[in-house]
């Protein structure tokens, strides 16, 4: 079994009575896996987007990951998992940074971006023009000039392709 698909076993456990819109939360899980592969990530890339909200929305713990996964999958997950705050602006006010510091935690927020705003644009035309309003102030805060464009610049591309969409 490759780490991918034990990832996405303990994903679907973890996240088992989650929902994502009317659907299972392997779902999204999913659609996130699938756009890391589509953008050609490596294997850390993928497992970290097949995990990327089991710290925030489980009982998974870091340990448990690092165990499992690695180090380098901990910390991504780790990176990506969002602070407290009282609102979405001052969560997301604490989070960009520790994302930013790690550029494939940057990646595996971008593909996770890409999931919600693609979902959104198809089901959900209110959330949509949020993640539009959110973009600039998202793309100022996770670019960096220490990550590698090589890498980075596949991810920025789809995302700004996607939310500068108009909404029918």
């Amino acid at each position: 079994m490759t780490n991918k698909e034990r990832a996405l076993l303990v994903a679907d456990k973890a996240h088992a009575s989650q929902t994502y819109d009317i659907y299972p939360y392997g779902y999204h899980i999913r659609q996130v896996v699938k756009i890391a592969e589509e953008l050609g990530y490596d294997e850390s890339i993928i497992v970290a987007s097949a995990l990327h909200d089991t710290l925030e929305d489980t009982e998974l713990s870091y340990n448990d990951l690092k165990k499992a996964f690695g180090e380098e999958v901990a910390e991504i997950v780790f990176c990506v998992t969002d602070e407290l705050g009282r609102n979405r602006e001052e969560r997301k006010a604490k989070t960009y940074p520790k994302i930013q510091g790690n550029w494939k935690a940057t990646v595996v927020k971008i593909c996770d971006r890409i999931a919600n705003m693609q979902q959104s644009k198809e089901y959900n035309k209110r959330l949509f023009e949020m993640y539009q309003k959110e973009h600039e102030v998202f793309c100022r805060s996770l670019m960096s000039k220490d990550h590698p464009e090589s890498e980075t610049k596949k991810a920025w591309l789809r995302l700004n392709k996607l939310a500068l969409e108009n909404v029918c």
